[in-house]
């Protein structure tokens, strides 16, 4: 690859690192909203842990890193919403689509948008 070509390519990935995530934002957001920040967000810390933001989430809690960008099966959120093992959240459990989305964005790279803010 020539120098032209390569410096063309790293630009075009940092133009798209640096633009919100729509599915993030379109999918994943409004399932963290309404599922999740209830318990994990930065005021209620539950299980040591806040889906507010991409850093809480690669830190993790108690159990280790929530995602894991690009292996939804090394993620505890996957293994918890799967509700498969001893881990098994949240308590009303989520759909398959929920799950599948979930599984998709974490398989994409957990690319974060919009903060997902906790209901009032």
């Amino acid at each position: 690859m020539n120098g032209i070509a390569f410096c063309l390519l790293a630009l075009s990935g940092l133009a798209f690192a640096q633009k919100p995530d729509r599915f993030f934002d379109a999918k994943v957001v409004p399932i963290l909203t309404q599922r999740c920040l209830g318990c994990h967000n930065h005021e209620l810390n539950d299980g040591g842990i806040s889906f507010e933001d991409r850093d809480s989430l690669l830190k993790g809690g108690s159990r280790g890193p929530a995602i894991v960008p690009g292996k939804p099966e090394a993620s505890v959120v996957i293994y918890a919403v799967r509700q498969d093992g001893n881990l098994k959240m949240p308590p009303a459990k989520l759909s398959r689509k929920q799950i599948a989305i979930l599984t998709e964005w974490i398989h994409r790279g957990a690319p974060w948008g919009t903060s997902p803010r906790p209901k009032p």
